[in-house]
């Protein structure tokens, strides 16, 4: 495996030249990590080799996930893995970044690993209680309970940062 990092743009994008279209015709394939204020998504964009030159077809997205990483397996083919604050805990992230350490270092994964682990450690101060619609909380206390949440995040990141 060797993960593929700098592809962040349509044009940074790694490019692979001999990529199936349909049955029978081959084009131009272009793979990149999209960064937006939603997360990161793998967005792969072929060429039409119907038409004349190089004209490239509309992007097509996957899901947006907090991290996203690219590699390439052991025989060429291009593939992408994502990590979700959502789904997963403290053990998933040392996996991910065991696998993909590499592609993380940039200041902005850097810091998305320091923010999950901050949301991880906070969560064993925080407890969710599914109520009925007759028991739901009041507006007032529904924000009570998210300030402790945002309180407890903030606390074990300035614990993490100051170690």
């Amino acid at each position: 495996m060797q993960v593929l990092t700098g592809h962040n743009s349509p044009e940074t994008a790694y490019v692979i030249d001999d990529y199936p279209y349909g049955f029978t015709l081959r084009c131009m394939m272009r793979c990149w990590i999209e960064t937006t204020r939603h997360g990161q998504r793998y967005v792969t964009q072929t060429s039409n080799p119907k038409r004349a030159g190089i004209v490239w077809n509309k992007p097509k997205s996957s899901t947006y996930s907090d991290i996203v990483v690219m590699f390439q397996d052991e025989n060429g083919h291009v593939h992408n893995d994502g990590f979700s604050i959502t789904y997963r805990d403290e053990a998933d992230l040392d996996a991910f970044i065991e696998k993909y350490g590499e592609a993380l270092q940039d200041e902005r994964n850097q810091n998305m690993i320091d923010t999950a682990r901050a949301i991880f450690r906070a969560r064993k101060y925080v407890t969710v209680k599914i109520v009925s619609p007759e028991e739901k909380q009041t507006p007032e206390e529904e924000k009570e309970v998210m300030d402790h949440a945002r309180r407890a995040v903030i606390h074990e990141y300035r614990k993490l940062k100051s170690e």
